[in-house]
């Protein structure tokens, strides 16, 4: 079932996919020879990262389902109202937590994404820069679909202390934006 979450997670395997395609280009490239330890290293990280969102896609739909299913416990008197209402709560909170994790994984390709601009093959810059700019579509995409979640849960602690990491992996996001966009076009010339 395709979702915020899922859709965000799918976005950032993206980003990882072109990173690792540069980092392809650059491996065991003669002209390249300096950054060639690196590049391995990179090339680890990406396939984890690439790894990691692309089960994210299916978990974000799990998450889902399971708001779906407390949504459908019965509520025929207050002790099953107050059951369904805490398994409500509980399922938005995962769902939450879920979403959030995927943000913080598509700002981990973010800054692989610099990475490999540094150490990519320069004849690929638009695709470092396509590394990291569908990396920060997965992050607002992530982050948004855990805001809808907290406009849901009452437990305002839990909300502030989610609201205060999306706020943080937002300003890291936008200044990663602008650094690869300003190191790509080093690279490029129009």
């Amino acid at each position: 079932m395709p979702g915020g979450g899922g859709v965000a997670a799918l976005a950032g395997a993206l980003g990882a996919a072109l990173g690792l395609m540069v980092c392809n280009l650059t491996e065991g490239k003669e002209k390249f020879k300096d950054v060639q330890e690196s590049v391995v290293k990179l090339k680890q990280e990406g396939t984890r990262l690439k790894d990691e969102l692309l089960s994210g896609i299916d978990g974000d739909g799990h998450a889902y389902l399971e708001i779906v299913n407390a949504y459908k416990l019965p509520k025929s008197n207050e002790n099953e109202i107050l059951i369904r209402k805490q398994a409500v709560q509980e399922a938005t909170k995962k769902a939450a937590r879920y979403s959030l994790s995927v943000g913080q994984s598509c700002l981990q390709v973010m800054n692989f994404a610099i990475n490999v601009v540094h150490s990519g093959n320069p004849n690929a810059a638009s695709e470092s820069l396509a590394c990291g700019l569908l990396a920060y579509a997965g992050v607002y995409a992530a982050l948004v679909t855990v805001e809808i979640n907290l406009a849901s849960i009452s437990d305002r602690i839990f909300v502030q202390e989610i609201l205060a990491i999306n706020i943080s992996i937002k300003e890291q996001a936008e200044a990663l934006k602008k650094q690869i966009t300003l190191d790509v076009a080093k690279h490029i010339i129009i």
